[in-house]
């Protein structure tokens, strides 16, 4: 059995160089994408990292900045994208300051400035059932809906591996051929 935290898991869908997965605008088929998911808007909203703070420990690094500043914690999504290849949510959090303002303060792959949010009041976090990141395809190709549908099982795959109330995923043999599988071929269908 292999035993490792999420974040030294990483994704199939990132490379050595992540690509930028921010989306550019705010467009119909983004719209559609993230109406499936929760109601209202997504925002752009500023990157602004704490000292100290984790990649990939987004409600550990809230907590910290509401407790050492105020505000509150704001749930929702982060939402990803790859042009004409999937769109992606990512469950996540973030601080509203006393102003009100919206701010990413945990680390972004590539040292990102910037993140698009969906505010989700009804997926505040749960460290006994943690929420499964979500990716569709962008557009009807084969090739879209082949990456969606084998991102959707990876995640899936690591939910059923998590332990629960940890960061820690198990992987057992068969659970490592499945995810070494899958890795494979998600690395044949999406560019570097």
């Amino acid at each position: 059995m292999l035993r490792v935290q999420a974040a030294e898991i990483g994704s199939a869908m990132r490379q050595p160089t992540p690509p930028n997965t921010v989306p550019r605008a705010i467009t119909p088929s983004l719209m559609n994408f993230c109406s499936s998911i929760a109601p209202g808007s997504p925002t752009f909203i500023p990157s602004v990292p704490m000292r100290k703070s984790g990649a990939s420990f987004c409600f550990d690094n809230v907590a910290e900045k509401v407790r050492q500043k105020g505000g509150e914690i704001t749930y929702g999504w982060a939402i990803w994208h790859r042009p004409n290849l999937y769109f992606e949510a990512e469950h996540h959090a973030v601080w509203r300051n006393d102003l009100g303002n919206l701010i990413d303060v945990s680390p972004q792959l590539g040292g990102r400035k910037r993140m698009l949010f969906l505010a989700d009041a009804a997926a505040v976090y749960d460290p006994f059932a943690p929420r499964q990141n979500i990716m569709a395809a962008d557009g009807d190709s084969p090739r879209a809906i082949e990456i969606a549908e084998l991102g959707n099982r990876r995640h899936a795959l690591l939910m059923r591996c998590r332990v629960p109330g940890t960061a820690a995923i198990e992987l057992y043999e068969p659970d490592q051929a499945e995810l070494s599988e899958i890795d494979r071929q998600l690395h044949a269908l999406i560019p570097a």
